[in-house]
């Protein structure tokens, strides 16, 4: 008898359960994730909770558009300082360290770094840079660093450039692409929000954590035993079991005893057997 083992996993797929990996507590229905690779696993609510966050960074055209102004001028600045670097007066090496020059504007040789610390991000050189821009904007990086002291604002700008030079003194590229950036993500947001409304994520009513056995008290972090292998709290750690409407969703006994004078006395009676007998 040959045995099929596509109709195995379709028959064992049936009995599994994903859990979100952010809430824990949603299986994942993939209406807005399944999309995306970096998000698989991830419930709905939580994916629409990330992109709202992020959103946010672009909701203000005024900020967004003084962040791309500085950045652009902090590149430029690198580049320069990159343009006239003379080499490393140790070994020679035209070759820097990328983390230091992009992050604290410095110019580290990378070669001799890799020798002291044994490891560095990257490196990158001016030749380097200038073939990129050459390939990808067409244009002499040196001519416009020493001609225009910056860049083009993208490749679009570098091609208006390319056709007209006079592009220059009416450039408005740099607000085009920051209006589009902040209507990107607005119109992304609305059909996220569009899409929400028709998730089917279904909600777990017990605590979950990402252990198999154990979990910790969100108020002292005492280690606390599960209930199973399914990574449920038992519902003596559950301040919602004692009658207790608090933020925290994992508690040891220590911790619930001290916000006990705010159980429903049936609760708090059945709480206080549980401490006698030592279960909690």
């Amino acid at each position: 008898m040959n045995w099929n083992w596509k109709e195995h996993n379709k028959e064992k797929s049936l009995f599994r359960s994903y859990y979100c990996s952010g809430c824990k507590q949603s299986k994942t229905c993939g209406l807005l994730t399944n999309w995306n690779s970096d998000w698989q696993g991830y419930c709905c609510a939580c994916y629409f909770q990330s992109q709202q966050e992020e959103s946010q960074e672009y909701s203000n055209y005024q900020l967004v558009y003084q962040q791309k102004v500085s950045k652009k001028k902090a590149k430029d600045r690198q580049l320069l300082l990159l343009k006239n670097y003379s080499g490393c007066s140790q070994c020679g090496s035209k070759e820097v360290e990328a983390y230091s020059l992009y992050e604290n504007s410095q110019l580290v040789c990378q070669p001799c770094l890799m020798k002291k610390e044994g490891g560095a991000s990257g490196s990158v050189s001016f030749l380097e840079r200038s073939k990129w821009y050459k390939r990808y904007w067409k244009i002499a990086l040196t001519e416009w660093l020493e001609t225009y002291q910056k860049l083009p604002v993208n490749a679009e700008c570098a091609d208006n450039w390319l056709k007209n030079r006079e592009h220059l003194k009416k450039c408005d590229c740099l607000e085009i692409e920051v209006k589009e950036l902040v209507e990107m993500f607005s119109n992304s947001l609305k059909e996220y929000h569009q899409k929400l409304e028709k998730c089917s994520c279904k909600k777990s009513e017990k605590v979950r954590v990402d252990n198999d056995y154990s979990a910790n008290c969100e108020s002292c972090k005492k280690t606390i035993p599960i209930a199973s292998k399914k990574r449920i709290i038992k519902n003596r750690n559950d301040p919602r079991f004692w009658g207790l409407a608090i933020k925290e969703k994992v508690l040891c006994g220590n911790c619930l005893e001290s916000k006990k004078e705010n159980m429903p006395p049936l609760r708090k009676a059945e709480f206080m057997r549980y401490r006698k007998a030592k279960r909690l």
